[in-house]
């Protein structure tokens, strides 16, 4: 350690600079190591004035991070190390503005550039909004088992950008939610972290203004504009593969973001390894954070998106259209909510109720194809397919006999009408004087031994010809 005055030095500052040095020993040993080199190897002391402390951090991020979650404890070690209790001041310094420790106060080296102490948030660096839909919330995101990894490590860098899965990349096809999430990042650290710096952008865009900046000699403005971020979300980056020029500036603005501890999410229609037009080198960066996925959401999830989008635009519904439709369409989340919305359009517009009737008209007409519309049997239809399918009447199946054959037409009979007939579990309950949890287990029961049992797969495939499948 260098304990004599330098040029310029008054003593405060060599006490500073001791101090400091021996304070990253401490806080080494104190905060983890991911933590200690994300956020403090960064940091530098500034000036001392016998009473307060200024730190030097990359970003207003640096700054508000720090500030949040380890300000106590840097006061506290610079104070055991200075020998006397003092304030700090954290202050955004970008790297090729900072001053040398001793030669210039903070206002001379950054001007306009005003202390944060422990107690404030940092000043923001004025950046244009991005343009995120207000309906793309974490609130309006319903999970699932296609969708959950997903969802929970979206959550995670909007609670903490930089922090836990950096980058986040995110894949599936078209219309499955990436883009929700997205944005939904956006909406919770602009409304928990209101003075960080968030970009949204497509791969597209990405590559336009890049060529704009060319043509119009901006790139310097280009570069400022991406590399100064808090948080950077990229969508369908798949745009970008192929152009070369365009890649290497992608790569060099994500590896500066990524060394300065930026959060950086990116979403693509497949995931990192199928990208063949990448680059190795981004492919390699992509795949060093959290890669998830997002499949077409099971039935279950198909109707709870239904009910969410149903209630967002405040529209009533009947359980057994939900269920038709989640039945029916089996595709992407844009093309369900699409099928929804034009449903109560065309009963809007004839000031008729929503029906399943006219639910399957909308559906054959402009979704799927008439064949491939599952007709949706009556409850009555479905218990008179089992009875003369097992030999039984309706009281049998209804009642409360427990021989074999009977307890099996009864678990068939629950799985169609919830299957087929689309009836809520409560209501098929109500039919056999059953709660809830009990045609659950009958239907998740039959479900599972489809395709296992052969003697069940073959009554099953006879009721759903009868009932028209």
């Amino acid at each position: 350690m260098d304990d004599q005055l330098h040029l310029g030095e008054d003593e405060n500052t060599l006490a500073l600079r001791r101090a400091w040095d021996r304070a990253m020993h401490t806080l080494a040993n104190r905060v983890n190591k991911p933590s200690f080199e994300s956020w403090f190897k960064s940091m530098k002391p500034v000036s001392f004035d016998g009473e307060r402390v200024t730190l030097g951090a990359p970003s207003p991020f640096a700054c508000e991070w720090v500030t949040k979650r380890y300000g106590n404890l840097v006061r506290e070690v610079l104070s055991q190390h200075l020998g006397k209790a003092i304030e700090v001041f954290i202050v955004h310094l970008p790297p090729d503005k900072r001053p040398v420790l001793g030669e210039a106060p903070v206002e001379e080296a950054a001007p306009g550039t005003q202390p944060v102490t422990l107690s404030l948030e940092p000043e923001p660096v004025p950046i244009e909004k991005p343009v995120l839909n207000p309906k793309y919330t974490f609130e309006n995101f319903v999970v699932g088992n296609s969708n959950r990894l997903a969802q929970a490590g979206a959550m995670s860098v909007a609670r903490a950008p930089g922090q836990s899965y950096n980058p986040l990349f995110i894949y599936g096809g078209a219309g499955l939610g990436k883009t929700h999430l997205m944005h939904a990042i956006g909406h919770y650290v602009l409304q928990t972290h209101p003075r960080l710096r968030v970009a949204y952008l497509s791969g597209e865009t990405f590559a336009q203004q890049y060529i704009t900046a060319l043509r119009e000699q901006r790139i310097d403005a280009f570069r400022q504009k991406y590399r100064n971020v808090d948080v950077w979300l990229v969508d369908d980056i798949q745009f970008i593969a192929g152009k070369e020029h365009t890649k290497e500036e992608f790569f060099h603005t994500f590896n500066t973001l990524y060394q300065m501890g930026r959060q950086v999410v990116f979403a693509s229609d497949r995931p990192p390894r199928e990208l063949h037009a990448m680059d190795d080198r981004l492919r390699s960066r992509f795949e060093a954070g959290l890669i998830a996925d997002i499949a077409p959401p099971e039935f279950e999830t198909r109707v709870a998106i239904l009910q969410k989008r149903a209630q967002i635009e405040r529209i009533q519904v009947p359980d057994q259209v939900i269920y038709h439709i989640a039945y029916a369409v089996e595709g992407n989340v844009r093309t369900l909510e699409g099928v929804l919305i034009s449903i109560a359009a065309r009963a809007s517009v004839h000031g008729k109720p929503i029906t399943l009737q006219l639910a399957s008209e909308v559906l054959a007409r402009h979704y799927v194809d008439e064949k491939q519309v599952h007709t949706v049997p009556t409850e009555q239809a479905v218990l008179q397919a089992v009875c003369q399918r097992f030999g039984l009447t309706t009281q049998d199946i209804l009642g409360d006999q427990r021989s074999r054959e009977v307890l099996m037409a009864r678990q068939i009979a629950m799985y169609l009408l919830r299957e087929r007939a689309q009836l809520p579990l409560q209501q098929i309950g109500q039919m056999f004087g059953k709660n809830h949890s009990t045609v659950l287990h009958a239907y998740n029961r039959v479900k599972t031994s489809l395709n296992k049992d052969k003697e069940l797969t073959s009554i099953i495939y006879d009721l759903n010809t009868v009932l028209g499948a």
